[in-house]
């Protein structure tokens, strides 16, 4: 069995065992966001161009879902090299695990949003509505010289009304972070059933999702899933310095720190996949 130390020592190392690979994701990257990285210095492309942009960062995105496939691909087969780009089957890979992502998703969103409904929180909102509308003189009265609202006016509110928006939106913000987690665990391990298999349907086969994460091991898993958290967060730090130099940063950060980080995180999930096929 593979311990977390050596997957992530050899998934740190994996981006740079092909440097042309790196660049050439890094620049598509690149070329997808040049609305962003020219905005800071006023330069504005205009609404035609903006939207042509928005088409191939589309376009961009929809590859790098179907590339991260052959990444994982690689891994479980235990290839060491990075795959090459194949635009039209990464293409539809990329289709194949948006459907997946969004199939995996929707789930908790259906479900946060029955819980936002039963929590009181949108009657305590339009409860505080109806306050203001029937205190519309009160409230006009507060308004400074300015036009903005004074903060008096939320000492106004009776507490229970803000008490049953602020109980209302803490239960369903702790309830959305636990099933976006949980979902979110199963989706990495259905993205990678989806790699192995190249079907959509053994993607969405839960009661596989979930045998694969016993062999795995949950807590092996949910190991891995925090250390990658972690080192993900230092280089996003080491990215937000380097985005920080004048006129380079930003060309530099997508041009070799995000596609390090996207390889990095493509092949650690391919490797701690293949411990589903290791019981032990």
């Amino acid at each position: 069995m593979t311990g977390l130390i050596d997957i992530f020592k050899e998934a740190i190392v994996y981006p740079l065992s092909n440097v042309i690979v790196l660049l050439t994701i890094g620049a598509l990257f690149l070329v997808s966001n040049i609305p962003s990285i020219l905005l800071p210095y006023g330069i504005d492309l205009g609404t035609p161009i903006f939207a042509i942009f928005g088409i191939i960062a589309l376009v961009v995105g929809i590859l790098i879902s179907g590339y991260t496939l052959s990444i994982i691909r690689d891994a479980i087969d235990m290839n060491v090299s990075i795959p090459k780009l194949d635009f039209a089957k990464n293409f539809v890979d990329g289709i194949k695990a948006i459907v997946l992502q969004i199939i995996y998703y929707i789930i908790p969103a259906i479900i946060v949003a029955i819980v936002f409904f039963i929590s009181g929180a949108p009657g305590a909102l339009m409860k505080i509505f109806n306050f203001f509308a029937e205190n519309e003189a009160l409230l006009n009265q507060t308004l400074n010289s300015t036009g903005a609202v004074n903060t008096q006016i939320f000492q106004m509110i009776p507490q229970e009304y803000v008490a049953g928006l602020i109980n209302g939106l803490a239960i369903t913000a702790i309830i959305a972070v636990i099933l976006y987690l949980i979902f979110g665990l199963l989706y990495e391990i259905a993205l990678c059933r989806l790699a192995k298999y190249d079907s959509l349907k053994e993607g969405l086969r839960f009661g596989e999702v979930f045998k694969d994460i016993r062999t795995i091991g949950i807590g092996k898993y949910v190991g891995w899933f925090i250390l990658l958290i972690i080192i993900v967060f230092v280089l996003s730090i080491v990215m937000g310095i380097i985005i920080s130099i004048p006129y380079i940063g930003m060309i530099i950060s997508y041009l070799l720190c995000a596609p390090f980080i996207f390889l990095f995180t493509s092949r650690a999930l391919g490797l701690i996949y293949i411990e589903a096929d290791r019981p032990e």
